[in-house]
């Protein structure tokens, strides 16, 4: 009888039928609470019930700071980060993404206090594996790139994000090259646009 019986959501206290057994460390979660969970948190975090329903009730600020949110720039092909400087505000998101549908967690600048840049270089003759997964050599003469950056955030519940630039691996025999600078000028940009909050990130309650 248990094994078919309703459960109780552990986050919302909602009956949860035979047909969704979403199963965290705190317990049995509808449907509806697992969707509200930020996809940057592992679900092993969540040991008790309160820490579940701490981590809704941020997901529900960040999803009133989406509101108001006001795209002004945005840095990056396949994985971006779409900032609002009028709020100082930023979002991470994936090409083609539908924002308000997803609700990406929303960033204050402030909570933002670290930056390291990687610009991966494979050699002539070695292996790469591009972005529909299909592993290739480097050409002779040329280098295989690919620029990515990590952001330290100030949050209770993650506390990276990283992120690749290009699309696809930047294949090159001129690391002058204007693509290449292109990549590099966006990794620039980014690190610029936080160096003033690298030592100051604000109080998180």
């Amino acid at each position: 009888m248990s094994l078919f019986g309703k459960k109780k959501c552990c986050a919302c206290g909602e009956n949860i039928g035979a047909f969704y057994r979403k199963k965290l460390p705190c317990g049995f979660i509808c449907e509806k609470c697992s969707h509200q969970i930020s996809p940057l948190v592992k679900y092993t975090r969540f040991t008790d019930a309160e820490k579940l329903k701490e981590h809704l009730e941020y997901r529900k600020e960040s999803s009133e700071l989406l509101e108001k949110f006001q795209i002004t720039r945005i840095i990056g092909e396949k994985e971006r980060i779409v900032i609002d400087d009028k709020n100082k505000l930023v979002l991470f998101a994936a090409e083609g993404d539908k924002w308000t549908k997803y609700q990406p967690d929303v960033i204050h600048f402030d909570q933002i206090t670290g930056f390291d840049e990687y610009i991966e270089v494979i050699d002539s003759g070695d292996y790469y594996e591009s972005s529909e997964g299909i592993e290739n050599e480097v050409p002779d003469g040329y280098v295989s790139c690919n620029f990515s950056f990590i952001l330290t955030i100030d949050s209770p519940w993650f506390s990276v994000i990283p992120i690749r630039v290009n699309r696809d691996e930047l294949i090159t025999d001129d690391t002058g090259s204007a693509e290449y600078r292109k990549y590099k000028e966006m990794l620039d940009e980014v690190r610029e646009t936080f160096r003033p909050y690298y030592r100051s990130a604000r109080k998180i309650s």
